[in-house]
């Protein structure tokens, strides 16, 4: 499946990363809330180790590297475009965290903190998992790594608010009298 992720083409995976978040913040609209707060940790804890799996435990010790420069790859990928595939790639990988953390925490939250928590929180794993492949030399350790993995959250984190959006709106039209019949 990661295979044919990555082989899209770029313009139907950015259009991916919109439709998604609205077509879950609807799906959580429909489901009560005890099925809707099951089906996201189990999203979650298979987002966990995914993420896990891909970044750390499938690979193989060899060199260490660390490219501390932000924005580092957006310049190399003026040279090589394959690099913004990585980049979107690394976006992507977090979506799913972002989609089912925003959803799990407290209702009884704002919105924009349970948004902030979960971009925090996926900048935290990422930057974890971007140590972890420096210390036991499993990768390169790269800054955009971190930035576009919370970017992924935050492009998760999104159904929340869509989700809230919708909810008003719906409330809002059934509050407008019907005045066709009058």
């Amino acid at each position: 499946m990661l295979q044919r992720i990555y082989g899209m083409n770029l313009g139907i995976l950015c259009l991916l990363l919109l439709v998604v978040p609205i077509v879950w913040a609807k799906g959580c609209l429909w489901l009560r809330r005890n099925v809707q707060i099951r089906l996201n940790l189990l999203l979650l804890a298979a987002a966990v180790l995914a993420i896990g799996r891909i970044t750390v435990w499938s690979r193989t010790p060899g060199e260490y590297a660390v490219v501390l420069r932000p924005l580092a790859a957006l310049q190399a990928a003026r040279q090589e475009p394959e690099l913004y595939r990585e980049m979107l790639m690394n976006v992507v990988l977090f979506l799913p965290l972002g989609l089912a953390l925003s959803q799990v925490l407290p209702q009884k939250w704002p919105c924009w903190e349970r948004v902030l928590l979960t971009i925090f929180v996926g900048g935290a794993l990422s930057a974890a998992v971007e140590y972890t492949q420096y210390r036991f030399a499993l990768g390169m350790a790269e800054t955009d790594d971190v930035f576009c993995n919370a970017l992924g959250a935050l492009d998760g984190a999104l159904s929340l608010s869509i989700g809230q959006w919708m909810k008003r709106c719906g409330r809002s039209r059934q509050s407008v009298p019907n005045t066709e019949n009058q």
